[in-house]
């Protein structure tokens, strides 16, 4: 796997390290595969699909990507689960384009994991890993809120494109506080 340092200038501001991350920057910093991490830390993994719709992307996932306006994306929500607690909301925008060929697949992996999918092709390349801080007026604290009732307080979220080729996939990945019991849990 390769890396780059794409960062097209958008809008919605991501760190290029995440500053005052304490606890959650080991985390955070994983370039590796988070969900060979997650499993790791776990007797029992599991991915729990939420939502699947083609939509329009939000503007700053359009503008990483690089599309078009008008350009419809599968959108892809899941919890994945240590132990049957959720430690992580996901959240990934796959344009059309980049399920073809190699990716052909990835609109219907269900409930196995998108990262582990990416991860397994040694030809894909990642971008530079962005951070962010989300707080309650962020529209992807507000999706993961619809299904973590309770849920209060900022959380830390991590981004980035996956490449092969001329395709092109946004994952970010949002940390939920029981993902810090999973440190303790392995000390």
């Amino acid at each position: 796997m390769k890396f780059s340092a794409h960062f097209p200038q958008v809008r919605d501001r991501w760190l290029q390290r995440p500053v005052g991350s304490a606890q959650y920057r080991p985390w955070l910093m994983e370039r590796g595969s988070l969900t060979r991490r997650l499993q790791r830390h776990s007797h029992a993994f599991a991915v729990q699909p939420l939502q699947q719709a083609r939509r329009k992307a939000p503007h700053s996932e359009a503008v990483l990507l690089k599309l078009l306006p008008r350009q419809y994306v599968l959108l892809r929500d899941v919890m994945l689960r240590c132990d049957g607690e959720v430690a992580v909301f996901a959240h990934s925008v796959l344009p059309r384009q980049a399920m073809r060929g190699a990716w052909r697949g990835l609109g219907q992996i269900g409930s196995r994991s998108l990262g582990g999918t990416l991860f397994a092709d040694p030809r894909m390349c990642r971008d530079a890993l962005q951070y962010k801080k989300l707080g309650p007026q962020h529209f992807l604290y507000r999706r993961a809120a619809r299904y973590q009732p309770g849920m209060t307080g900022p959380i830390w979220a991590r981004r980035s494109v996956f490449r092969l080729g001329r395709n092109a996939v946004l994952v970010t990945e949002l940390f939920l506080p029981e993902i810090l019991a999973l440190t303790e849990k392995n000390r």
